[in-house]
């Protein structure tokens, strides 16, 4: 800790407020918009350049810390670094991210930061060799979490694939609901969950756990209000809420693995069949055609997709593990109590 001194945030960034860009306003691209909870969608045209580091400024998410390897708009919801004033980008946004700032809200009606409030928040501060040698071995396991996030899109793109051309050369068809029934999932209410491992999923994805299952998994599940036609795959059991429908065979003409993909093909999120609460009408959704390949086609399709859905299942349970060590490193680092050198031992474990 020898090597550090104690400063304050003003020495160690300058801050700007974002700029604003409605959704109306963007135009087809690739440069991400960066708001207060992080990327929130795509634009032609960046006015920053990487790297850079983003601390949400408005709302829930205030305080939330992004790092943009690429260069990105900063929404006005956001505060964005102008200046790194000499010190490591990285390290920057990991002593950002570890800041508390709910001490700092100037809001009124919803949590607000203001940039001149905080230029005098102290905190201590490395050489610059130090903040390098610190995000490089963190820097190590977020790049490992976002390889296996990749890994698990591009799994999924190879299933969406080989599905695509297996149904374009299949001979034979049949409705979705002679193939399988959309079961309607059950209410459960936060405050009447147990706390358990058993993922709890409504028609936004996954939203807490609890302790008992309704759906003996594998399964798959489709989004009835809210969130219309979203289709999502549980590798265990689960519980469906009364958001959602569950997917239930019916005979052996079809496998799970295969309804996955067939759902997500149909575009169940422009059936919306309820204008006041967006919402998917079962029978309509029943109605549908799909083709269905032979018999050992589908085997051999299906095999294949559990070997997907397990290289992603395996990838995202890595991530758990890699992102509770850096939960455990990043204090211990970022305070000087644990030598750079002894936590790169313990990232070259897992990475």
């Amino acid at each position: 800790m020898s090597e550090w001194r104690a400063t304050t945030l003003d020495q160690l960034v300058k801050l700007q407020r974002g700029h604003d860009l409605p959704t109306e306003q963007r135009r087809s691209g690739n440069v991400p918009v960066v708001g207060a909870a992080g990327p929130s969608g795509l634009h032609d045209t960046a006015i920053t350049k990487a790297p850079g580091v983003v601390i949400g400024r408005a709302g829930a998410s205030m305080g939330h810390a992004t790092y943009c390897n690429v260069d990105f708009w900063p929404l006005n919801t956001s505060l964005y670094v102008t200046d790194f004033l000499g010190n490591d980008p990285r390290f920057v946004y990991y002593l950002l991210g570890g800041i508390d700032f709910s001490g700092y809200n100037s809001g009124a009606a919803q949590p607000m930061l203001n940039r001149n409030y905080i230029k005098q928040i102290p905190i201590n501060l490395p050489s610059r060799r130090e903040q390098e040698a610190i995000s490089s071995a963190l820097g190590a396991l977020d790049d490992k979490i976002s390889i296996n996030e990749v890994i698990s899109v591009r799994a999924l793109n190879l299933g969406t694939e080989e599905f695509r051309l297996l149904s374009s050369s299949a001979q034979e068809d049949s409705t979705v609901g002679d193939l399988v029934e959309l079961r309607y999932g059950k209410a459960l209410p936060s405050v009447q969950r147990t706390p358990g491992d058993i993922p709890v999923f409504g028609s936004g994805g996954t939203g807490g756990h609890h302790a008992e299952a309704l759906v003996k998994g594998p399964g798959v599940i489709v989004g009835r209000k809210g969130t219309v036609g979203a289709v999502y795959w549980s590798d265990t059991d689960f519980f469906p809420i009364d958001t959602t429908f569950y997917v239930s065979p019916k005979g052996d003409r079809t496998s799970l693995e295969y309804m996955y993909f067939a759902l997500k093909s149909l575009g169940l999120e422009h059936m919306n069949s309820d204008s006041a609460v967006p919402g998917l009408n079962r029978e309509r959704a029943h109605s549908l055609r799909l083709r269905i390949p032979t018999e050992n086609a589908m085997q051999g399709f299906t095999a294949k997709a559990r070997d997907l859905f397990e290289l992603r299942r395996g990838r995202a349970a890595e991530n758990v593990t890699l992102a509770a060590l850096r939960g455990a490193l990043l204090p211990q680092l970022m305070s000087g109590r644990l030598r750079v050198k002894d936590a790169e031992k313990v990232v070259e474990d897992h990475v």
